[in-house]
């Protein structure tokens, strides 16, 4: 399966894929539009794109309204959600409809994550969700996702540097790293490779080291790319 990775999974729906909304809060954090002018930038240097987004975002409950209202007969759609706040884990779960399709982004690099962030976590384990992980992220916080009873990894969100959250290849060594100990961990986890695909080469890399599913999120940027990344997944 293709997974097209948030945002971009808010405006972006090819056929036979699964789009992921979001991320979206609580509560709403305003200032999107700023925060793409302001921080979003190509690197000619660095080859790739760094942002400062913060996770702007109209707040879960017109997440839920998008996710209600959407068609999803063709191309199937998820919520990403995310915590900003200490208990915000717990009133996700509280009031997400069972239905709705989660995926717990506890991996943003532009916003500061509180002590015990992962704290109520383990309160969406029983809807199966996918857990979106940093490619910073070490074996023993994994040990306890999974002792947790996550079984759904995406690897993984945006490096976080000194510039912002860079995307691109250079994404490919940690995440090849993450699938090989996720699956070193649960063997019958089920992975989500993201990070750096810019061609079906990239998918191929990431389905030997293991990944069972494939997200695109940059590579959006170019619409040709993505068709005829879409297009050569489909003829596999």
């Amino acid at each position: 399966m293709i997974y097209i990775a948030a945002p971009f999974g808010n405006y972006i729906h090819p056929k036979n894929t699964t789009s992921v909304m979001g991320t979206f809060t609580v509560e709403p954090r305003r200032g999107l539009l700023l925060q793409i002018i302001k921080t979003l930038r190509y690197s000619f240097r660095d080859k790739c794109w760094y942002n400062q987004l913060g996770l702007r975002n109209p707040g879960i409950e017109k997440g839920f309204d998008k996710w209600l209202n959407a068609d999803h007969r063709q191309n199937r759609k998820i919520i990403s959600v995310t915590a900003i706040e200490p208990g915000d884990w717990k009133i996700l779960h509280m009031i997400t409809p069972k239905d709705v399709p989660l995926e717990l982004n506890i991996s943003c690099p532009n916003i500061d994550h509180f002590a015990d962030y992962t704290q109520d976590l383990h309160l969406l384990a029983d809807r199966n969700p996918i857990v979106k992980i940093s490619p910073l992220t070490q074996e023993k916080d994994l040990q306890q996702l999974i002792a947790q009873g996550f079984t759904h990894f995406h690897a993984s969100n945006t490096l976080p540097t000194s510039k912002g959250a860079r995307s691109g290849a250079i994404l490919h060594t940690y995440t090849t790293q993450l699938i090989r100990t996720i699956k070193t961990l649960l063997p019958s986890a089920v992975v989500i490779a993201g990070g750096g695909i810019f061609s079906h080469l990239d998918v191929r890399e990431y389905h030997t080291a293991g990944a069972d599913h494939f997200s695109l999120g940059t590579v959006c940027f170019n619409p040709l790319k993505l068709r005829r990344i879409l297009n050569h997944y489909a003829s596999y």
